[in-house]
């Protein structure tokens, strides 16, 4: 095919918003089904956007027939120019004050909600008012799962693979905690209250006892964390939290108790691949500032 350019004569190819976002979505989620997931359309439809935009261009965009979806020389050169070009269109009906109310869904899990929700709803109200922000706590398993199916836009959740793509912005110390009257009985198993199965923190803390000679018994299971703490201010039983988020009358357990350490928690940010309002790229750095500011402020170092 020919080189990106304009046609001969004086019309531009029509590079209609839905063509760019298709293109753009497609490079970033990696191929046609996960990015029809986040557009919410049919795989169809975004292949045909492709085509028709390539058609447009007189430009092959994507090769196809690999395993892996890949840009050519002229996708990559274009995939900036889309980038600009979906920024200016907004920009320019902010502008004419055409634009549109816009929701950002973001998901976190509800043990972090109190650490820094407020603050970072409230700086981000103050920098862009026009954006209203829809809150969704789930344990992170859930989170990335819907922002997989497109249902969010950023997920801040706990690392459960090396490779899961997400980008570090915190590491979380993780303890045993109890209620400040409870007493670990020195023989017999260990009362344990913990999330469900698929939490990454129960999995862990079930694998680090492995390695102790000593039982354990699950006592008590709840999605919430307000549901453990009604539990374990029972004193009857042990939990996992971050050592930040202890209550007051709680107490971090450990070696002195027989416990073994326990990983730290690497928090991540996710994102959507559609995702192309500045408003959103400010969120994101919103929560790098404020999960920050709260480690140094409450342990004198960076995470």
């Amino acid at each position: 095919m020919a080189s990106i350019g304009i046609s001969d004569n004086l019309g531009a190819p029509g590079l209609d918003s839905d063509l760019l976002l298709a293109f753009v979505t497609v490079a970033d989620s990696g191929g046609f089904t996960a990015a029809a997931r986040h557009l919410h359309k049919t795989q169809s439809t975004i292949s045909l956007r492709i085509r028709t935009l390539e058609s447009r261009l007189d430009a092959r965009l994507i090769e196809r027939g690999h395993r892996q979806l890949t840009l050519t020389a002229e996708g990559e050169t274009f995939l900036i120019y889309a980038r600009r070009l979906l920024l200016l269109q907004r920009e320019a009906l902010s502008a004419l004050g055409r634009v549109q109310p816009i929701t950002l869904r973001f998901g976190l899990p509800e043990d972090y909600a109190d650490t820094w929700l407020p603050a970072l709803l409230e700086r981000f109200s103050a920098a862009h008012p026009e954006v209203r922000v829809h809150i969704h706590c789930r344990m992170s398993t859930e989170l990335l799962e819907q922002l997989e199916q497109g249902a969010l836009d950023i997920v801040l959740a706990v690392q459960h693979a090396e490779d899961s793509g997400g980008r570090q912005v915190a590491a979380e110390e993780v303890v045993w905690a109890a209620h400040e009257t409870f007493r670990l009985p020195p023989a017999g198993p260990i009362p344990l209250a913990l999330f469900p199965e698929q939490c990454i923190y129960r999995r862990r803390a079930i694998a680090a006892l492995a390695h102790i000679d000593r039982s354990w018994r699950l006592d008590a299971t709840s999605q919430s964390p307000s549901g453990l703490r009604v539990i374990v201010n029972r004193g009857q039983a042990v939990t996992l939290a971050d050592r930040r988020s202890l209550p007051v009358d709680w107490r971090a357990l450990g070696e002195a108790e027989g416990l073994p350490p326990l990983p730290p928690a690497i928090l991540e940010i996710h994102h959507s691949p559609s995702l192309t309002h500045p408003a959103f790229d400010d969120f994101i750095a919103l929560i790098d500032a404020v999960v920050t500011e709260r480690g140094d402020h409450e342990t004198g170092a960076g995470l």
